[in-house]
């Protein structure tokens, strides 16, 4: 006997999921953290989206029993950790809760990769969904980065000091995409060897990960061709 789902979720395990939640990592990556960044949004207001960034993250993707529960597990804990770490004195864990969203979001990247290369025909929103695990690759490398300056502090150096209303991990967050697309304004320099070799890692990654993406997506596509051409 097989169970029905319900339209809005099984609207969001299909190929469509992973478009749906690139944009909302665009509108948390390119809007949210910048206006709060300026004051315009509060940190509470962040701090909701960004829990639903990770809620939309679980069930994006279609996956197994196990697989779901695992992921479930993380994000509720996460979320958890992250609010008590922000709002409770008594359980102030910034280590923790960065080291969770970095296991969460890297968890991200791995089940959307899966997904892109299922079997099937490559449609835009795995084409998109490239795009979101890309993205995904750049926050899971920003919250390392945010990781390692809490363990090291001045891991890490700015040029200029966080403003008042900026969200710290943004920051970080900038780092890692300048970084992942190897531009390197030169504001932010890692100094600690940890640092250092994320910072390398990343840019290695920046570079593979479109031409890997595009050959496997490009061997699949001919792939599906052939079949349908015997």
């Amino acid at each position: 006997m097989t169970h029905q789902r319900l339209p809005f979720f099984s609207w969001w395990t299909t190929d469509r999921g992973m478009t749906a939640f690139l944009i909302v990592l665009v509108v948390q990556i390119f809007f949210i953290f910048p206006l709060a960044g300026l004051g315009l949004l509060a940190r509470f207001m962040v701090d909701i989206l960004f829990s639903l960034m990770m809620i939309a993250g679980v069930v994006a993707l279609e996956r197994n029993r196990i697989l779901t529960i695992i992921m479930v597990t993380l994000t509720v804990v996460g979320v958890a950790v992250h609010w008590s770490s922000l709002y409770l004195s008594s359980f102030h864990h910034p280590v923790v809760d960065a080291a969770f969203l970095l296991g969460l979001f890297a968890t991200f990247v791995v089940l959307m990769i899966m997904h892109i290369f299922r079997s099937g025909p490559i449609t835009l929103h795995r084409v998109l969904g490239a795009v979101a695990a890309y993205l995904s690759i750049g926050i899971t490398w920003g919250f390392a980065f945010y990781l390692s300056a809490l363990l090291h502090p001045g891991a890490i150096q700015f040029n200029t000091p966080i403003g008042q209303h900026e969200v710290p991990e943004a920051r970080y967050l900038y780092f890692s995409f300048t970084t992942l697309t190897t531009i390197g304004y030169g504001d932010v320099i890692p100094i600690h060897p940890v640092a250092r070799s994320l910072a390398t890692a990343e840019a290695l990654v920046g570079q593979l990960y479109p031409a890997i993406l595009i050959g496997g997506v490009l061997g699949i596509a001919l792939q599906s061709r052939m079949k349908s051409e015997k």
